[in-house]
This record gives C-alpha cells, structure tokens and sequence, in this order.
C-alpha cells in the first residue's frame, strides 16, 4: 500500500499494488475506493497466501479505510526477522535476494495526485513485483534451517497471523 499522511490525522490510503506471478497490478484505492470489498473474497481465504512486507500498518489501513481483511498472510519483514539479516527493509531483501537496488526516494511522495506520474507508477511497481520470488526464497530458507517441525517457518507464520488479527481501532 502507499499511504499518504503528510499534515494529517489518519492519512489515507491512495494506491494498493497487487502482484501475481505473472502479473502486477496497480490499484487506485481513491477511485475504487467504494468496489474493492469484493477483494476479501482473496484476502480472507485461507487457501490463498497473502505476501506482505512490513504489514504491521498495512492491516490497519486496510481496515480502516477500505474494510478490507487479511487471513493466511505470510510477512517477508516478520521472516527477515527470523532469519537474523542484517537489516529487514524491503530494499535489503531486494537487494540479497534479487539483485536489485531499490530508489526508495519516492517513499514519501504524494500518492494522492492524479494522474500519478510514471516514475511513481515503476516505484509502486517494484514495490512488489519481486515480492514472491522473494517469499519463495526466505520460505525455503526457513524450511532449510529450521529442524523437522519446521520451526522457523511456522514462527513466521505465527507472528504473521498476530499482525493480521489485530483490528484497527480509532
């Protein structure tokens, strides 16, 4: 999600990007704001993972502003976390796990502005483009260091459903 909170209350959520395996799609939450209820069909089922970074915020701007819901989430931060990297940003999985240099100058940018200009559009982009590649990497990683119960994997996995039940409260 991109959010914009500059000399506000609450902020906003203004851009949700989505991203399959062979896809990536860029969301106007300002314009959808009033359709996008029938993504909880995907974000509750259980048989769908959801790959998040960082999602602590996330869940709750999700909630708050789009009454959107999280359930089967796993937590590329919450991972990074368990796997003691040096650092758990995005821009540091990027760069160990795909090579990539992220710009993260545009982090605080106004994401309410129409049209959004394209170099906001390829930073909203990468923003997850990566992302399950990334997922696949640290879920096997987990599994390779973890003991036969998988415990690290499952770790994650707790600590991603605690940042996923907690409910957004004014």
């Amino acid at each position: 999600l991109e959010h914009h909170s500059y000399r506000s209350f609450q902020g906003l959520t203004c851009l949700m990007q989505i991203s399959t395996r062979t896809q990536d799609f860029i969301v106007d939450t300002l314009e959808l704001r009033n359709e996008l209820h029938l993504l909880n069909e995907v974000f509750t089922n259980p048989l769908i993972v959801k790959v998040l970074h960082g999602a602590d915020m996330d869940i709750g701007w999700l909630q708050r502003d789009l009454g959107l819901y999280i359930v089967n989430m796993f937590d590329t931060g919450q991972a990074a976390r368990v796997l003691n990297l040096a650092r758990n940003s995005l821009a540091h999985l990027l760069e160990v796990y795909c090579n990539v240099q992220a710009d993260k100058q545009y982090q605080l940018a106004d994401w309410r502005i129409r049209p959004l200009p394209e170099e906001l559009l390829k930073y909203a982009r990468e923003d997850t483009h990566y992302l399950l590649y990334i997922y696949d990497k640290m879920r096997n990683e987990l599994i390779e260091r973890g003991n036969e119960q998988n415990n690290l994997l499952h770790s994650v996995l707790d600590k991603s459903t605690r940042v996923c039940s907690h409910v957004y409260k004014k």
